[in-house]
């Protein structure tokens, strides 16, 4: 850790709160790597989620053309204003980034944006919800930078056929296409956590494989397919006691008419299997309307 940052913890009585996930980043060099892993340029602008003590924030704003740095505990507000008062690059937002719109923050604080990026080390406890929020937001990000869990990023990046591929493989997958780039040990934190990190790279995907009633249909399927896991697929979908399943000779015909044989588990179906099968269902469902 810079000297800088850890005079900063002590200047302001910084405790880290487990309950917020705070692990500081101690090696540098892993925030340049999930920097040049986003490759940000001049012409971004980038959006942080958790700033910390500022360590990421501070390579992004030597790169990018502006940051959004969005952090929910109030006890690194003065430290974070004393680090970039007078940065005119660097703008710092305090709440829970759940609790707003993302579309809506980048319309108020990125209004010239042209080239938009998250780059962020995420606190485990809200990884995927927070992946969910800026990829299903309207505001047309390129890619997701973020540092996770390990567990989590193998199962982002998750093939069919696996314990680690399931709903959350299938949404990121949906909307982007991620790799993991670094794994890092749990001894460059403070605290350590107790499992390693990775850095993925989700590079957001121009066109999404369905869209309206066709990607809701999609998100119902997969949701019914991994509630029950276990279970043959037909089965899994028939017994989700959503209306469209109910008749397990119309879910049948429908997992054949999309290649898919009914006695499959719900890991063993590809994203663009479960996209047929969307598309099928809706189709099925528009001739009957």
């Amino acid at each position: 850790m810079k000297v800088r940052s850890a005079e900063l913890l002590k200047k302001h009585h910084i405790k880290l709160k487990k309950t917020l996930g705070q692990n500081l980043l101690l090696d540098l060099n892993i925030n340049r790597k999930m920097v040049d892993a986003a490759g940000v340029g001049p012409n971004d602008s980038v959006v942080e989620v958790g700033a910390g003590i500022g360590d990421l924030t501070e390579i992004l704003a030597e790169r990018a053309r502006e940051v959004l740095t969005i952090e929910i505990d109030r006890a690194f507000e003065p430290a974070l204003r004393e680090r970039f008062e007078g940065n005119p690059k660097v703008t710092l937002f305090m709440g829970d980034i759940l609790n707003h719109s993302v579309n809506e923050l980048v319309d108020r604080f990125l209004p010239a944006a042209q080239s938009l990026k998250m780059v962020s080390n995420l606190p485990y406890y809200i990884t995927s919800p927070t992946l969910m929020h800026f990829l299903e937001s309207p505001a047309a990000f390129i890619s997701l930078t973020v540092m996770v869990q390990r567990e989590v990023a193998e199962r982002i990046v998750a093939a069919p056929g696996g314990k680690n591929y399931g709903l959350l493989s299938l949404a990121c997958q949906f909307h982007a296409r991620p790799r993991i780039v670094h794994v890092v040990s749990r001894k460059c934190f403070l605290p350590p956590p107790r499992v390693e990190s990775a850095i993925v790279h989700l590079a957001c995907r121009d066109a999404l494989p369905l869209s309206g009633q066709e990607s809701d249909i999609f998100f119902d399927i997969i949701h019914a397919a991994f509630g029950q896991r276990r279970k043959k697929l037909v089965n899994a979908l028939t017994s989700a006691k959503r209306p469209m399943f109910c008749d397990k000779h119309w879910v049948t015909q429908l997992l054949q008419d999309s290649e898919i044989s009914p006695d499959c588990r719900a890991e063993t179906v590809s994203l663009e299997g479960y996209v047929r099968l969307a598309l099928a269902a809706s189709e099925k469902l528009a001739r009957q309307d």
